[in-house]
């Protein structure tokens, strides 16, 4: 199995590719906690971990796509140390596209994340040395947190509606015919979150899976709440609001203090345009499990909450 590290630019790549050395890098104090948290249960599974290869990009908007020369240096830094390189990119509007398509010919014979049918599209017509990868925004599943957790605490202590909770662990993936699909299309690998009521991983014999930790994300949407903070009531919440990349600086932490059940400590993070959950410590363990058992290719470790600016 392989371990990858997210990286912000070249920069993180000065530290040692250990797992204590990119652990410190959250500056938060309110996430910090949970990074040091996946990196101990990881440190208990796995003992050190040295990570052979880097993700650099974001999943949830065009707007915190990297300038040509980021790219070209986090690329290069990468294969000056040996390591293996993957483009994160998101779901894109036409301009979005026009500017990866610029992006995607700065780099060559690596992995590209795609997180929009259209820029597999790119990908197969223009760019066909670069290994197209499914973004975990693509593989359909139940995520949220307030609910799915709960549910799936409750239904494995007590045994309860098993086969609906095996249904609930199911992705898009799960479908042979969706991944014949996907192979079709020069497909091979995907990414996917791991699942707050579990995950069923019965289709790992097709296709390479990697996963993410800490950190999931529950929903995205191009209306962006940081975006329109200093906006007239009216106009807030508006697609396509000029971006002056407020989420680097506004993070916002959300409890279930109405919760009927007993998780109203639990807590989810709005970064921008994109909701997030950590995994807890069950979460992670369940984790370190399946990926012990071989079903796992890759698990990618998120050192910051994934909505970093390069």
């Amino acid at each position: 199995m392989e371990w990858y590290v997210h990286i912000s630019g070249p920069a993180d790549l000065e530290r040692e590719p250990l797992l204590d050395s990119v652990a410190p890098l959250e500056s938060s104090a309110m996430l910090d906690p949970l990074v040091r948290l996946a990196a101990q249960v990881i440190a208990r599974e796995f003992g050190a971990v040295r990570f052979t290869g880097c993700v650099f990009g974001n999943e949830f908007c065009e707007h915190l796509l990297p300038q040509p020369a980021a790219l070209e240096a986090a690329f290069g830094e990468a294969r000056r140390l040996g390591l293996g390189f993957t483009f994160l990119t998101p779901y894109v509007s036409n301009a979005g596209l026009a500017r990866l398509r610029v992006l995607l010919g700065r780099i060559e014979d690596t992995e590209v994340v795609f997180n929009d049918w259209g820029v597999l599209n790119l990908l197969r017509r223009e760019f066909p040395r670069l290994t197209p990868v499914e973004g975990r925004l693509l593989n359909k599943s139940l995520r949220d947190p307030r609910i799915m957790g709960v549910y799936g605490e409750t239904q494995a202590a007590s045994g309860a509606a098993a086969a609906t909770l095996a249904a609930l662990r199911r992705s898009s993936v799960d479908s042979k015919s969706y991944t014949a699909l996907l192979e079709r299309f020069g497909v091979r690998a995907v990414e996917m979150d791991s699942l707050p009521q579990g995950m069923d991983l019965s289709f790992a014999d097709r296709v390479r899976l990697s996963v993410y930790l800490p950190f999931g994300f529950i929903s995205t949407s191009r209306v962006c709440m940081a975006a329109g903070l200093g906006y007239r009531k009216p106009d807030k919440f508006q697609p396509g609001a000029p971006c002056r990349h407020e989420c680097q600086t506004h993070l916002v932490e959300y409890t279930y203090t109405n919760s009927p059940f007993a998780n109203r400590d639990q807590k989810f993070y709005l970064k921008g345009n994109t909701y997030f959950y950590a995994h807890t410590e069950p979460m992670l363990t369940a984790l370190m499990q399946e990926a012990r058992l071989g079903r796992i290719a890759r698990l990618v470790f998120q050192p910051r909450l994934p909505m970093v600016m390069s």
